[in-house]
């Protein structure tokens, strides 16, 4: 690292990633943003309000200038990528909508790999435009994250049925980024699924990090665990970069990490989602245990214009396990947690 401070943007939602951030890299000033009110050295944004938020850092850029926007979280997209483009410092996607909106990124994944049809729910009625031969289908909200309101429908009314319950437990949603609850319902692509993280220089991804996403519990689509390395044969691995590459391009993202997942069938792969960001969870805990790599630490050394190390070994295997809860019970717990946790290899 160099000796030289650089100063950036980070995007934070608590008070001890801020912390995180300045004990981990010394040398560098960070100013945070967050759409959390409250936080310490911190400026608050408004999702309805980018207009004060891209004045507010103005001025503190004539003070001294930033070199780089930094953001892991999905909320923030767009007004981490508004502030590159306004502030003239790398930018990080052309058109940040595509990597929010489900519906604009499935129209704009399609046109360079062919996919799923895919529909905008603006309102109930707009259920009833949904063609017969759509079935099974994904219900997903417009601007989700975290497999939140995500089901599958295998007709017309369980997708009526879906629609209702959903919209209204996510209406219930705080939504910091002022989207909307609006649905989007798209073709199931039957396969195995699998997640990229890919470290975008300039337009072109360099490393792409592949693992095998645990098969996923029916009608919920929520994530139970990661293996890596991939199981895919190298032929198949080799595919699934390259869908990713053209994904990230079809996108317009530019300069960080993306967070892609994608499924393999017997017609190859298919992007079902990109996210412009790093993949969260504990995504973060099972790259550096499987490749050593810092992610944040890669995306400060490319902001700052120091060399960063992108030649990537072969992964020591990791796998990684959510237990996840159906209920909710009053109270939950692991058995035998103390042990599990104690057993060398194994961590929380």
């Amino acid at each position: 690292m160099t000796e030289i401070g650089r100063r950036f943007i980070a995007f934070i939602s608590r008070e001890d990633e801020g912390v995180g951030f300045c004990r981990k890299w010394p040398h560098h000033d960070f100013c945070f943003a967050s759409f959390t009110p409250g936080l310490p050295d911190t400026v608050a944004i408004n999702a309805h309000r980018p207009d004060d938020m891209v004045a507010a850092f103005r001025k503190l850029h004539a003070e001294k200038p930033f070199c780089g926007v930094l953001n892991r979280k999905e909320k923030c997209v767009i007004p981490a990528a508004l502030l590159a483009s306004a502030l003239n410092l790398p930018e990080l996607i052309r058109n940040p909508q595509l990597a929010r909106d489900k519906y604009s990124m499935r129209l704009a994944m399609n046109v360079a790999t062919p996919g799923p049809r895919c529909l905008l729910l603006q309102t109930r009625h707009d259920t009833e435009a949904v063609p017969r031969d759509f079935f099974p289908a994904v219900l997903k909200p417009r601007y989700g994250f975290n497999s939140r309101s995500v089901c599958l429908v295998n007709n017309h009314a369980e997708l009526l049925s879906s629609y209702d319950i959903q919209r209204a437990s996510y209406l219930s949603l705080m939504r910091q980024d002022g989207t909307s609850a609006d649905f989007v319902v798209e073709e199931l692509i039957e396969g195995s699924e699998h997640t990229i993280d890919s470290f975008v220089v300039d337009g072109t991804a360099i490393v792409h990090l592949l693992s095998d996403k645990r098969p996923m519990q029916g009608p919920w689509f929520v994530e139970t665990g990661d293996n890596i390395p991939s199981a895919l044969s190298a032929d198949q691995q080799h595919q699934v970069q390259q869908c990713t590459s053209e994904t990230i391009r079809s996108l317009g993202i530019q300069n960080g990490w993306t967070h892609t997942e994608v499924r393999v069938g017997l017609n190859g792969p298919v992007p079902i989602e990109c996210a412009a960001r790093m993949g969260g969870g504990y995504f973060e805990q099972l790259i550096r245990a499987a490749w050593g790599i810092d992610r944040m630490d890669w995306l400060i050394r490319l902001f700052s214009g120091d060399a960063v190390p992108v030649r990537v070994d072969a992964p020591r295997p990791v796998c990684g396990r959510r237990y996840v809860v159906y209920g909710p019970p009053p109270a939950y717990r692991l058995k035998n947690a103390q042990q599990l946790f104690a057993t060398p290899g194994i961590q929380l």
